[in-house]
């Protein structure tokens, strides 16, 4: 076919262009004579300098010019573009391989379109839309003249082209002004959206895209291309694959009409974007906060949560501005935990995690905000959107819950880094373990769970694997554990980080209900969780406690949490459930609990002090100062009290995500089952301070602080 040879001469140009060797660009190569296979010779240029291509046969081939992306824009030269400059190498691609009309030429485009305009064909415009959005870079001037020739169609030639022009902010103002009427801005408003809300400093998020659109197509193609550009960063680093199928790409979970894309290929580098249908896919980024960075203050995040909960806007437009400004500073673990908790629903508190999580400077204390997220169901869908490895616990696995499906490579990397792990530390610190082959038949696993696993070549390549990890802090091996996060986790600036350095933190739902018990317990009698182990263990005790230590210690202090009540449906005996209390801080399984093991509970405290504060934080911002109100709002039937289905169904409809169930613990002072208006008001002793409004100072000083952030208008 002379219009195939024509395509193949093309790619051979192309391949001349940037520099590359034949063998390089033209991957995956497949040729046929007839039916039979045939070996293929590539093209030379004659005398002439026209490529001399076959003209029998059936090729079919994968091109690439990853390398030429490598070459030019990673390798030093004139043209080398930092390898965190998502847009600088937008920029410049595009540049290099979309083509910019010149003067000339422009004013033949500029004919062909006024003829099109007074021929009144609305299709040959449209078709030439469409072409100019694909393969032409454009100037706002450019733009205008095209809908100052067509007044009709001048909604449409924005819409389309908006993308194909420098993208400043600058640019986009003006560009909005080219629209004729206020409906056809929000109309096309709406039909941007996605290209829009596009950060390509900060792409890592979920996306839905219609390809027939133009602006959704703009945003898959830029995709695609910052992928290819990520993959060769990551080469150029030699770093360690933890894409989803372990072929180093950085999209996951691709639907085409939705269907799998990685069943018509395997990689999504192989694929051609197709101009129609659904695209839905999710990008998780190799970018994270450099060495030493600048994180955003606490009060400048605190106002800008409060302005963004007091605002009128929807949740996802909140998550838009949010997104939109993302790339420009850096935050914290708590900044997270504050941020989630400002969202009522599940999708939305994804969309908003997994856009900042990369940005995020003490990934060593990510536990903080880990345990937020009750609902297993809930952390899943996180790792399957970010990537099992990039979601990884590299410096608190303690009690971590896995369930791995090793035909995924990079679920099957998580295996080998518990594996690795559990090496280091004791591989008793598996719990709970379980191989599900992939034939469904499960393994019994009589030796235990196999070292060789620690290793990729030899852990199994399908079936499932789950379980429980948890280490006892005087075995944790530290330097190992940042290892892997620098490793596969990509983490920049921890070599000075230090065991001490790390806010280590236990989850409310993590131990079992008893401990939570005995925790409320101390808290109600105690100022710090040290002083009764030194009650039980004694002034000049030896630093570690046993069993008849623990049981001896609770009975002086006359705790009867653990005393069997009546009617109740658990029929363990008190020496039961201490025993099991016992056994959950004996994390080193020694038979005694240390000063170290005993700090889960001043962990514990932290997360119960922490969650209560946040949730009374979070009434003052829905009701007011006056706590009365709000337990008007909660107590709907008006009876003055309420039991716990009552209060969980109470706040889940105003909106709190944390553990309500905890809160109602703490206020049911009486322990009978109910909290009334007197038990509530003890929430008064957790009220924040009020927060302040502040002068211009003191919110240009908090912009300063952030860089450009949040520039505040001279009239504000």
């Amino acid at each position: 076919r002379p219009y195939d040879r024509a395509l193949l001469r093309m790619l051979y140009k192309l391949t001349q262009y940037f520099g590359l060797q034949k063998e390089d660009a033209f991957l995956k190569t497949s040729y046929k004579k007839g039916k039979s296979p045939a070996s293929y010779v590539h093209a030379e240029k004659d005398a002439e300098g026209v490529w001399q291509v076959a003209n029998e046969g059936e090729l079919e081939v994968v091109y690439s010019v990853e390398k030429a992306i490598l070459k030019k824009f990673l390798q030093p030269g004139p043209n080398q573009i930092a390898e965190s400059h998502n847009a600088g190498f937008l920029d410049g691609y595009l540049a290099d391989m979309r083509f910019t009309p010149g003067f000339r030429k422009v004013i033949s485009l500029f004919a062909f379109w006024s003829e099109l305009e007074e021929a009144g064909d609305e299709i040959g415009m449209s078709v030439t839309l469409d072409a100019l959005s694909k393969d032409f870079n454009l100037s706002l001037a450019y733009l205008e003249v095209m809908c100052r020739q067509s007044e009709k169609f001048a909604a449409e030639v924005v819409m389309r082209l908006q993308h194909a022009v420098p993208g400043d902010v600058a640019t986009k103002y003006l560009c909005g002004q080219l629209f004729t009427t206020l409906e056809s801005l929000l109309l096309a408003q709406r039909q941007m959206a996605n290209f829009g809300d596009f950060n390509v400093d900060n792409p890592t998020g979920r996306y839905r895209l219609e390809l027939s659109n133009c602006s959704d197509y703009a945003v898959a193609e830029r995709l695609l291309l910052l992928d290819r550009w990520e993959a060769a960063v990551d080469r150029k680093l030699e770093r360690a694959d933890v894409s989803q199928l372990g072929n180093g790409t950085h999209l996951r979970n691709p639907l085409f009409q939705g269907r799998s894309v990685h069943a018509s290929c395997y990689s999504i580098a192989e694929w051609k974007l197709p101009e129609y249908g659904e695209f839905q896919v999710d990008y998780a980024s190799n970018q994270k906060p450099p060495k030493e960075t600048h994180v955003l203050s606490d009060d400048l995040w605190d106002r800008l949560l409060l302005d963004m909960f007091a605002s009128n806007c929807t949740p996802e437009d909140r998550i838009a501005v949010l997104r939109s400004i993302s790339h420009g500073f850096y935050i914290t673990s708590a900044h997270m935990r504050s941020l989630i908790g400002y969202f009522k629903t599940e999708e939305q508190r994804a969309d908003v995690f997994i856009c900042f999580y990369l940005r995020i400077v003490d990934i060593h204390n990510s536990k903080m905000f880990r345990v937020r997220f009750e609902s297993a169901a809930e952390l899943r869908k996180l790792q399957v959107r970010l990537g099992f490895a990039a979601f990884f616990p590299f410096f608190q696995p303690e009690n971590a819950k896995f369930d791995l499906e090793l035909a995924e490579n990079d679920q099957r990397l998580c295996a080998t880094m518990f594996v690795n792990l559990a090496i280091q530390e004791g591989m008793q610190n598996f719990r709970s373990y379980s191989y599900i082959r992939g034939d469904g038949t499960k393994d019994p696993m009589t030796m235990g769970v196999p070292k060789s696993w620690a290793s990729m070549e030899t852990i199994p390549k399908e079936g499932t694997f789950s379980g429980e990890y948890n280490c006892a802090p005087e075995y944790r091996k530290f330097s190992h554990r940042k290892d892997i996060a620098v490793k596969y986790g990509y983490v920049n600036g921890i070599e000075d980080l230090q065991e001490s350095d790390v806010l280590w933190w236990t989850g409310l739902t993590e131990p079992p209900e008893d401990v939570i018990e005995l925790l409320e317990f101390f808290i109600s009698r105690y100022d710090n969780i040290q002083q009764p182990f030194i009650d039980i263990d004694g002034v000049d005790g030896n630093g570690v406690i046993t069993i008849r230590e623990f049981v001896d210690g609770l009975n002086e202090m006359k705790c009867t949490k653990f005393d069997r009540k009546k009617g109740s449906p658990d029929q363990r005996t008190k020496e039961q459930r201490i025993d099991a209390v016992f056994r959950y801080m004996d994390q080193g399984n020694e038979g005694s609990v240390s000063a170290e093991e005993w700090n889960v509970l001043g962990q514990l405290w932290a997360e119960f002090d922490l969650s209560i504060k946040e949730f009374v934080h979070f009434l003052v911002l829905c009701f007011g100062d006056d706590l009365s109100e709000a337990w008007e709002a909660l107590d709907a039937d008006g009876s003055g009290e309420m039991d716990e289905e009552e209060w969980l169904e109470a706040v889940q409809k105003i909106g709190y995500f944390g553990p309500a169930s905890v809160v109602f613990a703490l206020l049911d002072s009486s322990d009978d089952g109910n909290i009334s208006f007197d038990e509530f008001e003890v929430l008064e002793k957790y009220k924040p301070s009020k927060y302040r409004s502040g002068s211009k100072a003191d919110i240009e000083g908090c912009a300063e602080d952030a860089g450009e952030l949040l520039p505040v208008p001279p009239d504000e």
